[in-house]
């Protein structure tokens, strides 16, 4: 049975310490008893061409500030696994994308802090794969990891729904959700219950899209999970706000 690929929107990295509706869901999360190890692709690595994470055991990287020491300071001991790198570097040579290996780069928030929620014995590899620069690229990227669905590997796409960041960081945890965050969300849900990332084309011309996306890098995880499933269904497996503009869904493609 293939292993459905995940999106999940991972908020700002006191998700880790923070009890909430998505802190609670992610340690709830319970993955295949097939599962051999875990394929993160993460909004907060984007690189060209695409880098794959080959160390046998990644570095813990804190990429944030004003969380305070105890977060700052956690870290997220699961091996790595080179072996799969190298299989992951067959594939998108085979689907003539454009990657290199990389050993010294570790994992970032978007990686570490929902696998510490999910798996926080650190007993399964988890590896990264950076992100695309494109829509394109993110789908592309997707189709060519399909493959590992087969093989005992979870695909995750870790990003957020919605990342109106600035409005977020003002707002406290238990905010209720913000208009135009809602809004963003309440467009893009039917199109992503579809699970064809193809539906997704023009996403940035949504309603009130560049409030919710400034830039893109949150988005396209989404896009890499879809993709990866190959288009037969998708589950919301949760659904909650935090700091308002904080779309914290997470969702279940099947492969």
């Amino acid at each position: 049975m293939p292993l459905a690929p995940l999106f999940l929107s991972h908020g700002a990295p006191d998700l880790l310490t923070i009890s909430s509706p998505a802190h609670n869901a992610l340690k709830q999360l319970e993955l295949p008893e097939e599962t051999r190890a875990v394929l993160v692709v993460s909004a907060h690595w984007e690189a060209g061409p695409v880098r794959v994470q080959t160390a046998a055991q990644p570095d813990t990287i804190h990429d944030f500030r004003g969380f305070g020491p105890d977060l700052e300071a956690a870290t997220y001991t699961a091996p790595g696994a080179p072996a799969l790198a190298e299989r992951v570097g067959g594939l998108l040579k085979a689907a003539g994308i454009e990657a290199v290996s990389d050993s010294r780069r570790g994992r970032d928030h978007g990686a570490w802090i929902p696998m510490a929620l999910i798996r926080p014995e650190g007993d399964l590899p988890v590896i990264q794969v950076s992100l695309p620069d494109s829509d394109a690229g993110a789908i592309a990227l997707g189709r060519a990891l399909a493959p590992l669905t087969r093989e005992g590997v979870q695909i995750i796409g870790s990003g957020s729904l919605t990342h109106a960041l600035g409005t977020a960081l003002a707002a406290p945890e238990d905010a209720p959700a913000h208009p135009g965050a809602k809004a963003f969300r309440d467009w893009v849900t039917p199109l992503i219950a579809t699970a064809n990332p193809a539906e997704l084309a023009g996403w940035e011309t949504a309603p009130l899209a560049a409030f919710n996306h400034p830039t893109p890098e949150h988005f396209r995880p989404l896009l890499i999970a879809m993709a990866a499933a190959g288009g037969r269904s998708a589950e919301l497996l949760h659904q909650s706000w935090s700091r308002s503009a904080l779309a914290m869904d997470i969702w279940r493609f099947a492969a």
